[in-house]
């Protein structure tokens, strides 16, 4: 089926089956009515992260309420390459561009994690959702990337399976022409999943370096010559990921 043009696209967050009327939430409604103007009969596409993705129209435009049918599925549910981001969290309108552009880029689970230097000690996870979701509905992902809570590094590592690849950027080693992450990613052992892990800005301890020096299946990885913010770092190693192994290189 040829998708028809739709001017909105929203996640909604139960599930989805043709013929069944939605009312949709009042920030849904103030969308599609006050900031694109549209009305009773308009359509517009829907997902929910399960159940593919649905031709929609608008069925009621009231003041308070606005309801929605769903039509015919337009998509079949398809998940993202099984990538996860591991960062030291940085002040919340880089967190904020952090989680949209992860989300943007296909990463599957976001995880803000607490290192040893690093400066940030609460993380609101519906914020990180709430972009996510934001992310997802703008690129046409079918699903949303899952938000981890903030945990230690060292927790989050346990939970790095044996069978993952872990990509660790290390800022230490910018300009190492040995640990080029194009060079890296290319000769990588062959893997179905992967994790890229950031580190704050102030760089990793010497024990976190030691703990990660002895894990299994750890790359160490350089992101060029220069020191990279941490945003632009997780960008950067994320794009080269994608290009070299995994959803965009075909």
């Amino acid at each position: 089926m040829i998708k028809p043009y739709t001017k909105a696209r929203l996640y909604i967050n139960m599930p989805l089956n043709e013929g069944k009327i939605i009312t949709l939430a009042s920030d849904q409604m103030h969308y599609l009515l006050h900031v694109l103007r549209l009305g009773v009969g308009a359509p517009i596409a829907v997902f929910n992260g399960v159940d593919g993705e649905y031709l929609a129209t608008i069925t009621e435009a009231l003041k308070k309420r606005c309801s929605i049918s769903i039509k015919v599925r337009l998509r079949p549910q398809i998940q993202c390459h099984d990538l996860w981001l591991l960062f030291a969290p940085v002040k919340k309108a880089r967190l904020d561009f952090i989680a949209q552009k992860a989300s943007e880029l296909g990463v599957r689970v976001i995880w803000p994690v607490k290192t040893d230097f690093c400066q940030i000690n609460r993380v609101n996870d519906d914020r990180l959702t709430a972009n996510a979701i934001e992310a997802a509905e703008q690129t046409e992902r079918l699903d949303i990337a899952e938000i981890k809570p903030f945990s230690s590094l060292l927790t989050a590592l346990q939970h790095i399976e044996n069978d993952r690849l872990l990509i660790w950027c290390d800022e230490a080693s910018a300009g190492h022409p040995a640990l080029n992450i194009s060079a890296a990613l290319t000769t990588a052992p062959p893997h179905e999943k992967a994790a890229v892990l950031i580190g704050p800005e102030g760089g990793f301890s010497d024990s976190e370096r030691t703990h990660l020096q002895s894990r299994a299946n750890c790359l160490k990885v350089s992101l060029g010559p220069r020191i990279l913010r941490a945003d632009t770092a997780a960008m950067s190693a994320l794009s080269c990921y994608q290009s070299i192994c995994g959803d965009w290189k075909n």
